[in-house]
């Protein structure tokens, strides 16, 4: 096992607890809890090397692990179908996750219009519930530093938010 192996399978480790957690929210929409927990390990493993920033990583895997899990739940469940039986819940979730989508990519778009590279760090630092102290730490700026930059970025959200 070479370094970078290593290095990603004491990653996956230190996150068991949060793959085990996520596997019991999702068990019995479809799928055991071995399987789930597996899934989450082979989504750790995806996610790892996306992680655009590693000291984000903590945040970045909390917020993209459930969707996973969640996704394999439901094609476990599809799968143990009967026949050509589309439930309900199956089109609703399909519905649902595409408009979410759409409307992310929407936004997305928007903010790399509008915000600088540094001001995507910060919100996106904001988003995945970063405190205003543990930015300016990360950053080696003051609090009202970061505070006064997010005032900033919210007065250019709030000028496109109007005009729509």
């Amino acid at each position: 096992m070479n370094s970078g192996e290593a290095q990603v399978r004491e990653i996956a480790d230190s996150y068991t607890p949060l793959v085990k957690a996520t596997a019991c929210r999702y068990q019995g929409r479809g799928a055991d809890y071995e399987d789930l927990v597996q899934e989450g390990y082979l989504a750790l493993l995806l996610l790892i090397p996306k992680c655009p920033d590693m000291k984000w990583l903590a945040h970045f895997l909390k917020n993209n692990l459930p969707g996973i899990v969640r996704d394999a739940a439901a094609r476990m469940r599809r799968g143990r179908a009967q026949g050509d039986e589309v439930l309900l819940e199956e089109i609703e979730e399909t519905v649902g996750t595409e408009e979410e989508r759409y409307r992310e990519a929407e936004l997305r778009e928007m903010l790399f219009r509008l915000l600088s590279p540094e001001e995507l760090d910060l919100t996106q630092a904001l988003i995945e519930g970063f405190t205003q102290r543990e930015i300016a730490e990360t950053l080696g700026i003051s609090q009202q530093a970061v505070a006064a930059r997010l005032r900033k970025i919210r007065d250019k959200l709030k000028e496109v938010i109007t005009e729509i």
